[in-house]
């Protein structure tokens, strides 16, 4: 049995995270002072990056129930890296903090996909009938 809200937390989480990971790979050029100048080219990508999760955030969080959570820690990682030129002129202990923030919603992120996924086994070993006797009965998906 397949069930189309959890298909659709699991599409929303999975395109976050690849904007997350694309986001990290972007910070860490930026922070990595031996690397060459930063190109208009990366610059661009990074805005384009940061813009998506800018107006994502909102709406994915509160669809995961994670904007509480989350919200706060993710606007600082978006606001405090608000270019790559910027990121590259973070002190040591700002990088470190942003570096944090960010793993803390990667990792939350990637744990609620987890449970997701999860989820999406259980729902696929039941019938119909089990499903809707769950719901009446308001037990919990996992077993």
């Amino acid at each position: 049995m397949r069930d189309k809200r959890l298909e659709s937390k699991l599409r929303l989480i999975s395109l976050q995270l690849d904007s997350w990971k694309k986001l990290h790979d972007l910070i860490t050029y930026g922070l990595d002072k031996t690397k060459p100048i930063i190109s208009v080219e990366q610059e661009r990508q990074f805005t384009e990056v940061r813009a998506h999760l800018l107006q994502e955030i909102e709406h994915v969080f509160r669809e995961l129930d994670l904007l509480r959570d989350l919200g706060g820690r993710a606007m600082n990682v978006l606001n405090r890296g608000s270019s790559l030129r910027v990121i590259r002129e973070l002190s040591n202990d700002d990088a470190r903090r942003m570096e944090t923030e960010w793993n803390a919603v990667f990792t939350k992120l990637g744990v609620i996909q987890g449970q997701l996924k999860s989820d999406r086994k259980v729902l696929a070993g039941q019938n119909i009938f089990e499903h809707y006797l769950r719901m009446i009965l308001r037990r919990p998906l996992r077993t």
